[in-house]
């Protein structure tokens, strides 16, 4: 598939179904002065595998686990630094809306369209694989301290009723 030039946009701007067409992205930071993109600008590609450039940097569907099995559309971000290449988690599409991976905001978000209480992402998996390898990356996601502690205080003020906690 060829890539169309004029698919160029916005990383927040592009839709679950971009990734279903080209499931593989990168920056276009050489084309920002040329054509008056920003620095957050994408174009696709038509690589069926994530490069081993040394100097790359891709946006890449992903697939994400949510902590009640639920699994949604999501992307990653690949860079390679000399032979290691890593990945982190960027965002998961909720209805084309974009989530970040880490977040309270986005606890909240997919609570309330799954109607469960405190769901969240908890595994990545790759679409696409690296070049050269068979098996599709995964990882876990890393929840930071605050979210821990605030999912935490979530579940002993929903588990008293929402009653003051006893003293």
């Amino acid at each position: 598939m060829t890539p169309d030039l004029a698919i160029r946009r916005s990383i927040r701007k592009v839709t679950h179904a971009d990734f279903a067409a080209y499931p593989i992205w990168e920056w276009a930071i050489d084309e920002e002065v040329n054509l008056g993109n920003g620095e957050s600008f994408v174009r696709p590609t038509s690589l069926d595998a994530v490069p081993l450039d040394p100097l790359g940097h891709y946006i890449v569907a992903a697939n994400t686990t949510l902590s009640d099995g639920v699994i949604l559309p999501s992307c990653v971000e690949v860079s390679t630094r000399g032979k290691k290449q890593h990945v982190e988690p960027m965002f998961v599409f909720l209805l084309d809306r974009h989530l970040d991976f880490a977040g309270i905001e986005t606890t909240a978000l997919l609570s309330r369209y799954t109607k469960r209480v405190n769901i969240y992402p908890v595994r990545w998996e790759m679409a696409v694989p690296m070049a050269g390898e068979t098996r599709l990356r995964t990882g876990r996601v890393r929840r930071s301290w605050w979210e821990r502690l605030a999912q935490f205080w979530l579940r002993l003020r929903i588990g008293s009723g929402g009653q003051p906690l006893a003293r």
